[in-house]
């Protein structure tokens, strides 16, 4: 029965598909109110602990992530409608490159198991300029749910307790989960924890800590 509910939904999903977009992203422009070096070290230790040790950043740079209210039931538009679960790491500190196993659940339930982020992160600058620096992580993911993702940190300092910050989500999803993220989904279950990174970002890099949500 389980089976046949979700090829339903999947049939379902599949005709809304070509009506909703398979690439979305977050840009934002702000201010950082450290020396651009500070603010290096923290993208460093964000694009590392993300291919190499992911859960480490629960403890600061994914905070406020969750649902705060867990007794409301789930829905298309909860805040964890989609959900990662990681598993298996590998990394390679020469060439910089990670991949991580996951699980991925939908309103609960498991429904793709086993599915590898790849990722290689590189730093770059302009070839005659020091600035900007731009950190930049690549993901590529096996299968057919996720087609690629980009986070991309573009760093200039204004002064030396101020660096201009240029900020980058993005993600491509393949045809079947795009069809599940509706605007609404896309607002309420994914775009805020892509902005939320940033604003930890930014605060970890101004104050070394990342204070708990309300």
């Amino acid at each position: 029965m389980r089976k046949i509910i979700v090829c339903c939904l999947l049939i379902t999903m599949s005709c809304a598909a070509f009506a909703r977009p398979q690439r979305r992203e977050v840009v934002v422009d702000t201010v950082c109110n450290t020396s651009l070096k500070e603010l290096l070290l923290v993208a460093d230790r964000f694009c590392y602990q993300f291919q190499a040790c992911p859960d480490s950043l629960f403890s600061w740079a994914y905070i406020g992530l969750g649902e705060q209210d867990t007794t409301k039931q789930k829905t298309k538009e909860s805040r964890d409608a989609i959900q990662l679960r990681y598993k298996d790491r590998v990394y390679d500190p020469k060439l910089k490159t990670g991949d991580v196993a996951i699980d991925i659940y939908v309103l609960g339930v498991r429904w793709w198991k086993d599915q590898h982020l790849g990722s290689k992160y590189v730093l770059t600058r302009p070839a005659h300029s020091p600035y900007p620096l731009t950190a930049h992580m690549k993901a590529t993911y096996s299968g057919s749910i996720l087609e690629g993702g980009d986070f991309i940190l573009r760093m200039e300092p204004i002064s030396p307790t101020q660096t201009k910050v240029h900020y980058e989500f993005r993600l491509v999803f393949g045809k079947v989960l795009s069809a599940f993220i509706s605007d609404k989904t896309w607002h309420n279950a994914i775009e805020w924890r892509l902005a939320t990174i940033l604003n930890n970002i930014i605060e970890y890099a101004e104050t070394g800590t990342v204070q708990p949500k309300k």
